[in-house]
């Protein structure tokens, strides 16, 4: 009888490891994986010790993922499915988004693998050092903080760690200002000085947490049916999103929540999706920043339809800038009820180097006939400077039409997108 009664217990035991087993293998995949390497864009060599972090692209914070590539420039993170971002940097290579540039997002399909090869740029630049340090509040790490360092108008930036370690690389070397942003906390402000190819370390901050304070507002739409569309809050210098300040209109309307202390550059419909900000109403009432001190603010915006963009200029899914001669040829589409058209050609740095407006947005530096939809790099002579090989530059159009009713006799109307138009030398 007990051996008998033994057979039935081992049948059990093998009959309800069977179905483990089963219900392991059937289970679906709680994760995806977004993996790739890292190559040098002159050389196509690999690239180790690049610092990855990747975002929730929904929420614009950083998961508590970071990456470090290897030897030979692999990279992976295992993630729940979903919508994600990466920021690369690494010391004497252009950050990736350019500075100034929102990433775009990818897809995560839980069970699934997604190559994703990245391609950095050298600098070229010299006297360049880097700032490192920790940020905690009661001793608890402080996860996906932006950290900028300032002097004056220039920026540089970085994103803490799951450690609350950051590392911001490729600052010319001068005085600095330290301070962390994210949605929820107040940071002081650290002083640190660089030294040419030299880390300048433990500059370290004790956040505190910052709640009650809210950014709301209303999204007009002029001559383009309403949509949702997004809304952000960026550092005033650097125009990088703050991590948990960024939503999505509802009819309209938006609010953010938990906002620091601190003056934000505000920014509705950055994505690429055919919409931007009305030119004119920066024009009139200035760039929308927003002072928060203690209470709650407001910012309404007017958007607009966008000038398309011909060539050269990047796929509207990808902030990776296109190759291109040192002499190009820029095109776009006509836009309806324009009498000229505007070009402006930034550096990376978001100077402007031919064409544009002055100062105070009286004044075309070129003027385009409506009945023309292309310009040659420099035509007028005008060019600060040369577009230099290996170097990343951004070019937009602008729209404008007569209004005898304006100051200035004429008006913006349009403007292409902010992440369109994106270029490389080579």
């Amino acid at each position: 009888m007990k051996k008998s009664f033994s057979k039935y217990i081992l049948l059990a035991l093998t009959i309800t490891s069977l179905v483990l087993s089963c219900n392991k293998d059937d289970e679906p995949a709680l994760t995806g994986i977004v993996k790739g390497i890292v190559t040098d864009s002159n050389t196509s060599d690999p690239l180790s010790g690049v610092r990855i972090i990747i975002f929730d692209a929904n929420t614009n914070q950083a998961t508590e993922n970071i990456m470090i590539t290897d030897i030979d420039g692999n990279y992976s993170f295992s993630v729940p499915g979903g919508s994600y971002f990466l920021k690369l940097t690494k010391q004497n290579y252009n950050d990736v988004p350019v500075k100034g540039i929102s990433a775009l997002p990818f897809t995560i399909t839980n069970g699934s693998e997604l190559d994703n090869p990245v391609q950095m740029f050298p600098n070229g630049a010299t006297n360049l050092g880097w700032i490192s340090g920790k940020l905690t509040s009661s001793d608890v790490p402080v996860v996906g903080s932006l950290v900028v360092a300032t002097n004056g108008t220039s920026g540089y930036s970085t994103i803490s760690d799951s450690e609350g370690n950051y590392v911001i690389y490729n600052i010319p070397a001068a005085n600095y200002n330290v301070k962390a942003w994210k949605a929820g906390v107040n940071s002081p402000q650290a002083s640190a000085t660089v030294i040419p190819d030299t880390e300048t370390s433990e500059v370290n901050l004790a956040i505190s947490s910052a709640s009650g304070s809210t950014v709301s507002g209303f999204v007009t739409f002029l001559a383009i049916s309403n949509k949702d569309v997004d809304v952000a809050l960026t550092h005033s210098v650097t125009a990088e999103a703050i991590p948990g300040l960024s939503t999505t209109t509802s009819s309209g309307n938006y609010s953010l929540q938990n906002v620091p202390n601190g003056e934000f550059l505000a920014r509705a419909s950055y994505s690429n999706d055919g919409i931007v900000l009305d030119p004119d109403w920066i024009v009139k009432n200035g760039e929308p920043y927003v002072t928060v001190s203690g209470g709650s603010a407001t910012r309404d915006f007017s958007v607009t339809g966008t000038v398309s963009l011909g060539s050269p200029n990047n796929d509207a899914s990808s902030t990776n800038p296109v190759p291109t001669s040192s002499t190009p040829i820029f095109t776009w589409e006509a836009y309806p009820s324009s009498s000229d058209y505007v070009i402006e050609v930034t550096d990376a740095n978001g100077n402007i180097i031919w064409g544009g407006f002055n100062a105070d947005w009286t004044v075309k530096n070129i003027i385009i006939p409506s009945s023309e939809n292309s310009i040659l790099f420099n035509s007028d002579g005008n060019a600060t400077e040369s577009l230099i090989i290996g170097k990343h530059y951004r070019w937009r159009i602008y729209a404008s039409k007569d209004n005898v009713q304006s100051a200035t006799g004429w008006e913006l109307i349009s403007v292409s997108e902010d992440q369109r138009g994106l270029i490389i030398i080579e």
